[in-house]
């Protein structure tokens, strides 16, 4: 008894040369909340016809150019700027990292940020087409559409599934105390932010490179730590030219003249290259738990001598928790099992 207590003794000593690192499993709580704006800008050219078929459809729209239109079932030209877009005010964001954090040193790095926009919120997408394209008249239904140029319309034609973004390298920054219990930090996250939307029956899903500023405040709540953050963001990327083009793809065009109905047109087009953004502010608060670590008896998040205080005082013992290697016995073998897992 008294080799153990000599150990214990050592141990106890030599904890305090050891930095005070832990580690965190943070999650974003519901205090948290996002002012949040995301979209998509794509050139769409090509034309649209209406979907009559003399076989299958024959009380079909019928499309034909000019203001009396002619006969038959004619392909009108027209030029186009898809725009699926989303905006949400107060909405409350999902997601978390993980945090080692040092509170001797003030070192912190991040891993595994996940930051999903909207969380559980549903975010309404609105589908913008800016439009260009000569006279035209519609049968069944009888309408006539003006020539026009660069005119835009809301059109339920699209759906959003994501908007999140993703840590995608290393991050790390030193945290300041400010006298009070609390310190102050800035970490830049290298993240990939994703949309995934869809507009007239094409998706889009982009990803968006960019380096995400977390910067706020840290201060310890009993064994784990709150965070809080204020966030502002801004990322536009290119999209390239390649996306599939559409092949007579089902498309409901809202009459003018006069208003009221849907003429129903077939669209056949190429996408050009166009752009993809992301912009919210707002505020993150993430609550941080203790990470379970190995050997780690009081849950505080560190192997140190405390833990090896409370392992000797149940050396012999059948211990469920001190029993490591699960042999019946705390012994010899579960002290270096702890030693093997001590924070440095």
């Amino acid at each position: 008894m008294l080799r153990v207590t000599a150990i214990a003794t050592i141990l106890s000593a030599t904890s305090a040369s050891f930095a005070a690192e832990r580690a965190f499993d943070c999650t974003f709580d519901a205090s948290s909340t996002i002012n949040a704006d995301a979209g998509i800008s794509l050139p769409l050219v090509g034309s649209w016809i209406g979907d009559f078929d003399a076989a299958t459809n024959p009380t079909g729209t019928q499309t034909r150019p000019g203001i009396f239109g002619g006969s038959g079932n004619v392909a009108i030209p027209f030029s186009s700027v898809v725009n699926p877009a989303v905006t949400a005010d107060g909405a409350i964001p999902t997601g978390g990292f993980e945090l080692r954090y040092d509170d001797v040193t003030g070192v912190m790095t991040v891993d595994g940020f996940a930051l999903d926009l909207f969380g559980k919120d549903a975010a309404d997408l609105v589908t913008n087409l800016t439009l260009t394209y000569s006279t035209f008249r519609t049968f069944s239904p009888n309408s006539l559409y003006v020539g026009v140029n660069g005119i835009t319309i809301p059109l339920p034609v699209g759906e959003l599934s994501k908007i999140a973004g993703a840590q995608s390298g290393p991050a790390g920054g030193v945290a300041v105390p400010q006298g009070d219990g609390t310190s102050t930090f800035s970490i830049v996250v290298p993240c990939d932010f994703t949309i995934q939307a869809s507009a007239v029956g094409q998706s889009f899903d982009q990803v968006i490179p960019a380096a995400f500023v977390l910067a706020g405040r840290i201060e310890p709540k009993g064994n784990g730590v709150l965070i809080t953050t204020t966030v502002a963001f801004e990322q536009t990327t290119e999209i390239p030219a390649g996306l599939p083009a559409l092949e007579s793809q089902p498309f409901g065009l809202p009459t003018i003249l006069p208003a009221g109905a849907t003429a129903n047109l077939l669209i056949t087009g190429e996408f050009g290259a166009g752009s993809a953004s992301v912009a919210f502010d707002g505020t993150l608060v993430a609550t941080g738990a203790p990470t379970a670590v190995p050997g780690d008896m009081n849950t505080d998040g560190v192997v140190d001598g405390s833990d090896i205080g409370a392992l000797l005082r149940v050396w012999g013992q059948a211990h469920p928790v001190a029993d490591f290697t699960g042999d019946g016995t705390v012994d010899g073998r579960d002290l270096a099992y702890m030693l093997a897992h001590w924070t440095n």
